[in-house]
């Protein structure tokens, strides 16, 4: 009698499957979190530079550099008040010792872009109160465009 056939291997598929599956997945998942931190870091690049002009000035107000700070006003905020009429309005409600910036958002509309800036404002009597800033962008540079008192 011949000799049996050697047994035929047995090509085992589901192995190979569930590694071809958790490549697929390790690919999806490294995708997703480049795509989120490209998201995350233009949003990022969008509102610091408005977030920054708040700060500065708030801190020209609470520094006293009145002059500095109506410096930032848009045109139009300029052509509301002198710079007079600004620093006797700061003098009447009292100067702000300390700010805290708590929400940027920026937009975009038709080639015009301008943000907002919420904050809360300590006064000089530790008393704290809200603000949103209004800016918008004059050529590079954003101007506030609102009175934030």
């Amino acid at each position: 009698m011949p000799p049996a056939p050697p047994a035929k291997k047995r090509f085992f598929t589901l192995p190979k499957i569930l590694i071809a599956v958790g490549i697929v997945v390790v690919l999806c998942c490294g995708g997703l979190a480049l795509g989120g931190y490209k998201l995350f870091d233009t949003v990022r690049d969008a509102v610091t530079p408005a977030r920054d002009a708040a700060a500065a000035f708030l801190d020209d107000v609470e520094a006293g550099d009145d002059a500095g700070a109506y410096a930032m006003f848009c045109d139009s905020m300029k052509q509301i008040a002198t710079e007079s009429q600004f620093e006797s309005r700061i003098e009447q409600r009292g100067r702000t010792k300390d700010h805290k910036i708590t929400g940027v958002s920026v937009n975009s509309t038709n080639g015009k872009t301008s943000g907002t800036v919420t904050a809360t404002l300590t006064l000089a009597d530790g008393s704290t109160k809200q603000t949103i800033i209004v800016l918008t962008k004059e050529g590079d540079a954003w101007k506030v465009c609102s009175n934030p008192f």
